[in-house]
């Protein structure tokens, strides 16, 4: 039979007779047995109920009976039951004996995914409504392979978007150099074009391969019209009789899907870039002035955003992308600064120009006679934009932040546009990585286009993907009637109202299967069969949302969880099912498949899920076996009004199980509650209260009309203090011999004495009236501010003798700026910020102001706001050693003139006097020490070479054009870009947004000499490769500069040059480029092979900065750290992709917690209880050492108490961080943040410890901290 073989095959690939074997420690298998694929034990209880009268087989009747009564099969006759048999009993030895299903045969069928998949495989919405009435696939920049500033673009993913079944296809259309064809490709960045000609063909091959309904090609062009008429030419000549010419009637209202079936259509703005009329400039200056006036709400969402770090609003182009030769003639010199952003990220505002009435009369008539969907924004502004105005068919398009601003302001106002018109929403300009956004907010608000970058991957694009699985696949899916209705009083949908539950979703997740034919056998795990769980999130209005998951099953390439699951759905046409598999690690758990499937078309009974990888391609085998229910609880016609009698017993009985009386009291139902009763109407529920027990309550309230209470625990010691005060007290009593032997024997300090016993005693209060520490004041002392991890009254204590090229250096990374690297503002301030933490290296960007008298501090070819040199070398001044009296470096990026250079040196000289640090000799054989430099400035930089004066450098007329791009380009991230020399084209397309500021020791006579005899630390890479960069020379000491990339790749094949590198002279590691929000890499590849400045954006976030924090929390928090000694040998260098032998063990025991009840609100983690805390602990090191380990959530407390012991084994100590993390669970949302800190392991003080914690900025709380204990085996 089909399934004996099919075990045959598993068994041949994957194992040896009935058993996996797995390698360990190459010198033995360990054995697995391997599970047999068998039906669980609902498949069988459901083949017993629909059989014939001995439950043995299943004929055509009983399978017909159970497709109808079971599976909800609508319209399935006789006939269409024996095709389904026929082939299922083709692989089956059983139809030779009678033409029936055993049980293993129906198990077969229902694991054909063609033919029992979750959803529907045909076209089945109405499909002769207009256009507006459906959410269409579609995509953005459809022609780039990947990010948005250097992929290639091409036909390639044009004719996989089409394969998927999308329908909406965009264009960028731009002059080829010769200005005589067209070429597709991003303006103004490194995308290599491809033509035109080539991108319309590829349509009109591929557009109908997957769905008959129209293809929408949305046109961003920058032609001429000439260029225009070439253009429409080449669209009716390659379309021919598919093209969609517009009717007359087109204007009334857009025709159906229907009707466009097999049909081209063409939609764009008349082009605003070219106009050559006689009155072109007077014409183009009057609605610049309009613009200005009018200042609509959607500019305002994009100058104005939440989010600071995603704001662009560029305002010179050239600025950030250099303007190709061949265009620079052309380009408007008046183009708005909302043009120009589009140019620049991809922003593509294209409906922020004039309406066609204006310009339309400059475009091409052949060109404007092909445009179907005319896109278009009246002068007046948004709110105007978004009136009903009968008669005119329109598309507007906004970026995804506009979209999420308008919602918040007026929702009702898009939802009613969207019922006549086309809404286009695209991604912000700052996703250069071709990420998406969530698109669940443009469907609520009834937008149609919601354009994808498909290219990428990631969740929001699995939502993309599952909503168009639904309706056949075919890129139109009808939307909800409630989005196309309007109420008595005009009325509208609103996605924020609460709402009562419609449906509820049932899911049971029997097994998986696949994994093992589609990957190898140790993809997931090197040493035993992988650890499957199953994660289910209901996506969907805000009510809706939900996450769910299975327990793990250990060691099974065949999972059986037999879990069910339920999802309330307030919103049910909106919600969306996402299924992720993964296999359980300790560190982090691996992908293992997933897809999104659309609620609203889930067909009812035993289905199977295929899954799908990360980018949505489907696997060959993997797949989920589910049983999906939908129970209906308001009624098919409901018209989202809330019906409290409807649902009263429902909620009543989710309450219920609520009660602490209830058995069913679990976490589980107590998170039914609280999302039941964030939603519904308060007077469908019953007062309950969770008391647990007398004492101090505090109450959260549900539904307006009852609270809940939960005792607040008081902060108590855990068992195992109470059990060290027994043994070290007597009577109940610790006195000062008590203590000190306790801090000696305990928290092994050797040298505490009963003097400092006393001394501690007196300090922490409360005890003027008795012979010493009780329990409570024992216990206060140990989580006290007096008994910390490090030293409580920390100091330097690292030899500073040493040259600076022995230590790590706290450094910074455009220290000046406030926020991202593209348009926040240049301040003192963050310098001022950074000295007090007690960085000790500032980088500042120097540049000539306007006038080109003057120096500005700014981040070049961007839109940040400079400011000016001499006040951050006065606030430097003032703040260098507040925090530490060591050395603070200045490395100057400068694009000066020699005349500037000079005022520089004297703008030095003059403010830091005495301060500033100047070598007896241009060059130095060696570096001084911190020690010799206390309280000096020093700066470092290279000979600039942008602005050379010298009369044999300055270019002759005759430049080539190709050297006049070159240099323009080296220019578009200020000089960072790295040189072609270095690396071959992919290289340089690959870090082109690298910060490469880094320097070639050359022109150096044209730098002024005043300027050059100030610079003490020189920086240089030279003009060769990697091996002429790490070359030592015994007679000079210098700084290279490499970017995170680079180090990444030079560690690979350099890492031991490296270390030997960095014994004598200085390397600084810098952030990419394209890090435009300003986070962070991992510093610890830089410290490992003993870079000294790895320089970060001080004023980001995140994990990074936070181990960045950590390390230099030691040495007395004075910015210079001491180098292992294992990094400085210079008979065994050190190489870290070695795995050593372990060198020490260190324990960690998480004992309590407490704080957060004083720091934040009392609804601040959740609003229905008090918060569920769970701890990360784990290791940040060389790779080997390197782990994350976390505790179990201590459900409802603001106090909780954990007791968890966790072991480390470390290899390289001297370079290991502890990570400290504690969140909040969430199981319907991601987890909430509840503070971190991270620790040199070499600082840690053994024993009971306090552990304070920070903020994600890495600000102090207040009253939170960790009670913990460190030791070392």
């Amino acid at each position: 039979m089909y399934q004996e073989e099919d075990k045959r095959d598993r068994r041949r690939k994957n194992g040896i007779g009935n058993y996996n074997y797995y390698k360990m420690f190459g010198c033995f298998n360990r054995k697995f047995k391997i599970t047999d694929l068998g039906p669980p034990q609902d498949v069988i209880d459901v083949f017993r109920l629909y059989s014939s009268d001995d439950e043995s087989e299943m004929l055509p009747g009983d399978f017909l009976r159970f497709l109808i009564e079971f599976q909800g099969e609508e319209g399935i006759a006789i006939d269409d039951v024996q095709q389904i048999m026929d082939r299922v009993l083709d692989l089956s030895s059983s139809h030779l004996t009678r033409y029936a299903f055993t049980v293993n045969d129906f198990f077969h069928y229902l694991l054909l995914d063609d033919i029992n998949g979750p959803l529907k495989a045909q076209v089945h919405h109405d499909m002769t409504a207009p256009l507006q009435h459906y959410f269409i696939y579609t995509g953005h920049n459809s022609y780039l392979t990947g990010n948005q500033l250097s992929s290639d673009s091409s036909e390639v993913p044009i004719i996989r978007a089409l394969q998927r079944g999308v329908r909406g296809i965009e264009l960028d259309l731009w002059p080829n150099n010769a200005r005589d064809g067209i070429h597709v490709l991003h303006g103004r960045t490194l995308t290599t074009p491809v033509t035109l000609l080539k991108c319309l063909k590829s349509i009109k091959e591929h557009a109908f391969v997957q769905s008959p309904y129209p293809v929408i090609i949305t046109l961003e062009d920058h032609l001429t019209p000439s260029l225009q008429a070439k253009v429409a030419e080449m669209v009716t000549s390659t379309f021919g009789d598919m093209l969609y010419f517009p009717h007359p009637s087109d204007k009334d209202e857009f025709p159906s899907p229907d009707e466009l079936k097999f049909h081209i259509i063409l939609s764009t703005k008349a082009p605003k870039e070219y106009l050559q009329t006689k009155n072109a400039h007077k014409r183009r200056s009057s609605v610049d002035k309009d613009k200005d006036s009018s200042d609509d709400e959607w500019e305002d969402v994009r100058s104005n955003s939440d989010d600071d770090d995603d704001r662009c609003s560029i305002s010179d182009r050239s600025y950030f992308f250099p303007t190709p030769a061949s265009e620079r003639c052309s380009a408007p010199a008046s183009s708005s600064a909302s043009h120009r952003m589009s140019d620049i990220l991809g922003a593509d505002y294209e409906d922020d120009d004039n309406d066609d009435e204006k310009s339309g009369n400059q475009t091409a008539l052949e060109y404007k006679h092909l445009i179907a969907i005319h896109a278009s924004k009246p002068k007046n502004g948004t709110r105007k934009a978004l009136m009903d105005e009968p008669g005119k068919a329109k598309r507007l398009s906004v970026s995804e932040q506009a979209l999420q601003r308008a919602a918040s302001l007026y929702g009702a106002d898009i939802v009613k546009f969207t019922q006549k018109y086309i809404l286009r929403v695209f991604p912000k300009g700052t996703r250069v990585t071709s990420t998406n956004f969530r698109p669940l907010t443009a469907w609520m608000h009834g937008a149609q286009m919601v354009a994808f970058n498909m290219q990428g991957y990631g969740r929001s694009l699995w939502m993309m993907h599952g909503m168009f699985r639904a309706n056949g696949g075919c890129g139109y899916v009808r939307k909800p009637d409630f989005l196309m209705e309007k109420g008595p009083n005009d009325e509208v949908f609103d996605p924020k109202a609460t709402l009562p539950v419609k449906k509820t979703l049932k899911v049971k997740v029997y097994m998986g299967d696949g994994w093992r034919l589609d990957f190898s056998q140790t993809h997931f795990d090197a040493y035993s069969p992988p650890d499957f769980y199953t994660k289910m999130y209901v996506r969907g209005v805000a009510g809706d949302v939900a996450k769910k998951r299975t327990k793990v099953i250990v060691d099974d390439w065949t999972p059986t969880w037999n879990e069910e699951f339920t999802f309330p759905l307030r919103v049910p046409e909106l919600a969306l099912l996402e299924i992720v598999v993964q296999e359980y690690d300790v560190d982090s758990s691996d992908f293992a498949g997933q897809t999104c499937l659309p609620v609203s078309e889930l067909r009812p009974g035993i289905r199977v899920v295929p899954l799908y990888n990360k980018k949505g391609d489907k696997y060959k085998s993997v797949k989920l076996l589910m049983r999906l229910i939908q129970f209906d609880l308001l009624g098919p016609k409901h018209n989202y009004k809330a019906k409290r009698s409807d649902i009263a017993e429902c909620l009543a009985m989710c309450l219920a199980e609520c009660s602490p009386s209830s058995p069913n009291h679990t976490p589980t139902a107590r998170f039914r509650c609280r999302h039941a009763a964030r939603h519904c109407p308060s007077s469908t529920f019953q007062r309950v209260r969770c008391e647990g027990g007398n004492g101090l309550m505090q109450s959260y309230k549900v539904c307006f009309c009852f609270r809940r209470r939960f005792r607040l625990a008081a902060t108590e010691a855990p068992p195992q203090i109470k059990s060290l005060f027994d043994q070290y007290s007597e009577n109940g009593i610790m006195n000062a011999d008590h203590l000190q032997r306790f801090l000696v024997q305990v928290q092994k300090e050797e040298k505490a004495t009963v003097e400092e016993a006393q001394a501690i005693m007196h300090s922490v209060g409360d005890i003027f009236h008795r012979k010493g520490f009780n329990l409570e004041t024992f216990f206060k002392y140990l989580f006290g501010d007096t008994n910390p991890a490090f030293d409580p009254h920390p100091t330097v204590h690292h030899d500073m003798t040493a040259p600076l090229s022995h230590y790590y250096i706290f450094t910074g990374h455009n220290s000046y700026l406030t926020g991202n690297q593209l348009n926040s503002d240049c301040s003192d301030a963050p310098i001022i910020k950074a000295l007090e933490r007690g960085v000790r290296v500032i980088e500042l960007d120097i540049w000539p102001n306007s006038k080109k008298d003057d120096v500005d501090v700014l981040h070049g070819g961007t839109l940040t706001a400079p400011v000016a040199l001499i006040k951050c070398f006065r606030s430097i001044k003032n703040h260098a050693f507040t925090a530490s009296e060591y050395p603070v470096v200045i490395t100057l990026e400068d694009h000066l003139t020699p005349e500037l250079q000079a005022k520089v040196a004297k703008m030095v000289t003059d403010t830091f006097g005495d301060m500033l640090f100047k070598p007896e000799t241009e060059t130095l054989s060696e570096f001084p020490s911190p020690e010799s430099l206390k309280r000096r400035v020093i700066i470092s930089t290279k000979p600039p070479k942008e602005y050379l004066k010298a009369k044999e450098e300055k270019p002759s007329g005759n430049t080539s054009r190709k050297e006049k791009e070159k240099d323009s380009s080296i220019e578009a991230w200020g000089g960072e870009i790295p040189s072609f020399k270095s690396g071959s084209t992919a290289e340089y397309k690959e870090d082109s947004f690298g910060d490469d500021d880094e320097e070639e020791d050359l022109q150096d006579d044209n730098c002024a000499p005043e300027y050059r005899s100030i610079i003490a630390i020189h920086a240089g890479k030279g003009k060769g490769g990697l091996d002429d960069w790490l070359k030592v020379d015994p007679d000079k000491v210098r700084r290279l500069s490499l970017s995170e990339q680079e180090l990444e790749k030079a560690a690979k094949t350099h890492g031991p040059q490296i270390v030997r590198f960095t014994q004598k002279n200085v390397l600084r590691v810098y952030p990419k480029g394209i890090r435009i929000d300003s986070s962070n890499y991992n510093p610890l590849i830089g410290w490992m092979h003993g870079a000294q400045m790895v320089a970060f954006n001080m004023q980001g976030y995140g994990r990074s900065l936070w181990v960045m924090q950590g390390m230099f929390r030691g040495n007395g928090g004075c910015g210079y750290i001491k180098k292992p000694d294992i990094l400085m040998k210079n008979d065994s260098i050190f190489d870290p992709r070695v795995t050593l032998p372990v060198k020490m063990t260190l324990k960690v025991t998480v004992y309590m917690g407490e704080g957060w009840y004083y720091d934040f609100s009392h609804t601040h983690f959740d609003a229905y209880s008090p918060p569920d805390f769970y701890t990360r602990v784990g290791i940040a090191g060389v790779p080997a050492d390197t782990i994350m380990k976390k505790t179990k959530p201590i459900e409802d407390s603001w106090i909780p108490s954990w007791n968890e012991e966790f072991e480390f084994p470390l290899t390289v100590p001297e370079l290991a961080l502890l990570r400290i993390e504690v969140h909040e669970y969430d199981m319907s949302e991601k987890d909430d943040f509840g503070g971190q800190t991270c620790l040199p392991i070499s600082e840690l003080r053994k024993g009971i410890r306090a552990v304070p914690l920070y903020s994600q900025k890495g600000e102090k709380y207040k009253s939170v901290k960790l009670l913990m204990s460190f030791d070392f085996v």
